[in-house]
């Protein structure tokens, strides 16, 4: 039993420091959105607040979310830590709901906003970016969400299930793994969706009309 205990505290040590350095990585990332692009937008006024919005979503929530739950790591408060962060999962959420639009917006945006396509340009100029553009950045959410799941279920098998600790982390995996089901809809539903545009272009100058309300 012993035995079987020291395993599981080397196996959780492991996956509890992969969790906070992937989690550092992930906060540095989002903070090139925060601060290069949401930040400063909003004090130039480059962007009306709707058009910044339709862009960013609650990306800056979410960033702040993840910021609290890396210093819960840091203290070593892994329960905890993620138990308060699964507070605000529904962020993710809300922000998959969103990505769509976000990127028309974009497009559009850089399309007609010459002084934007100009700022744009000129910040993933910037060393920090290390070659990356803002469409590479906005889908990381997405990616952190499926990483979540898969750390969450390492921690849970080598947690003792006697412990408080185990609670905390069982009711975070859920939780995870409800919002992680409620994006992978929406995805689905998007991926659907442009199927049936593909298949009406298909069948131009045909009556037939696949995209119909209840459809």
């Amino acid at each position: 039993v012993e035995e079987q205990r020291a395993r599981w505290e080397r196996k959780r040590s492991r996956t509890a420091k992969e969790l906070l350095e992937t989690e550092h990585k992930y906060l540095e990332q989002l903070d090139l959105v925060v601060t290069f692009f949401v930040k400063i937008l909003k004090a130039k006024g480059t962007l009306k607040p709707a058009v910044l919005e339709s862009i960013f979503g609650p990306l800056e929530s979410i960033y702040s979310a993840s910021h609290v739950l890396s210093l819960h790591l840091e203290r070593g408060n892994l329960g905890t830590g993620l138990e308060n962060f699964c507070q605000n999962l529904e962020l993710y959420g809300h922000y998959t709901e969103n990505l769509e639009q976000a990127n028309k917006t974009l497009k559009e945006q850089l399309r007609k906003n010459k002084s934007f396509r100009r700022f744009k340009k000129l910040q993933e100029t910037r060393p920090q970016f290390q070659g990356r553009k803002l469409e590479d950045l906005l889908p990381l959410p997405l990616q952190r969400l499926h990483e979540y799941k898969h750390f969450l279920r390492d921690l849970l098998e080598n947690t003792s299930p006697d412990t408080a600790e185990y609670q905390k982390l069982e009711k975070a995996a859920k939780s995870v793994s409800e919002v992680s089901r409620w994006v992978q809809d929406i995805i689905r539903e998007r991926e659907n969706s442009l199927q049936l545009l593909r298949v009406q272009k298909l069948l131009k100058g045909q009556k037939t009309q696949v995209l119909a309300p209840g459809r």
